[in-house]
């Protein structure tokens, strides 16, 4: 399934499959990537393997290869939790102070959108001022912080 921004974006998202695994070891491997997911650590190969196996058997889970000029660049997940569903995306450090983490994150929503999934939230740390930013720019508003994380919420856009 691929979905496209409009006739003029070079960005695309194509759903993961098992040959993007190398790509998703290739991006989890830098520690500036992982620098804000998890324990901030980057993952293993055999980790990478068994999260994209993961995703490919569960329903509720949808990651996307995000492309610019045919180039794979990052990655978009939507992930159902109850009562929303949790956005995070990835962008390749060679692609960081672009602009297109925006175009990503606009993309995969209108995307959600168009299927029917409202309700988002996002979440990120206190110190990510760039990912938190984007998030601002397309609409989410803080709900709730902690010392490790804020999360945010995306109300619905009418269709």
């Amino acid at each position: 399934m691929q979905y496209a921004e409009d006739m003029t974006s070079p960005l695309l998202l194509t759903a993961i499959s098992e040959a993007d695994t190398d790509f998703v070891a290739e991006l989890a491997a830098d520690k500036r990537v992982t620098a804000y997911i998890g324990d901030g650590q980057p993952w293993s190969r055999a980790y990478c393997e068994q999260r994209v196996a993961h995703v490919l058997e569960s329903p509720g889970i949808s990651w996307f290869i995000v492309w610019h000029d045919k180039i794979r660049i990052g990655l978009f997940t939507a992930t159902q939790r109850a009562g929303a569903t949790e956005i995070g995306y990835w962008l390749a450090p060679e692609f960081w102070g672009q602009g297109l983490a925006k175009g990503l994150v606009a993309l995969g929503i209108r995307q959600l959108e168009k299927a029917g999934i409202t309700g988002l939230i996002a979440r990120v740390a206190p110190d990510n001022a760039a990912s938190l930013k984007v998030l601002e720019r397309q609409g989410f508003l803080l709900q709730s912080q902690d010392a490790s994380l804020l999360t945010l919420t995306k109300a619905a856009r009418p269709l």
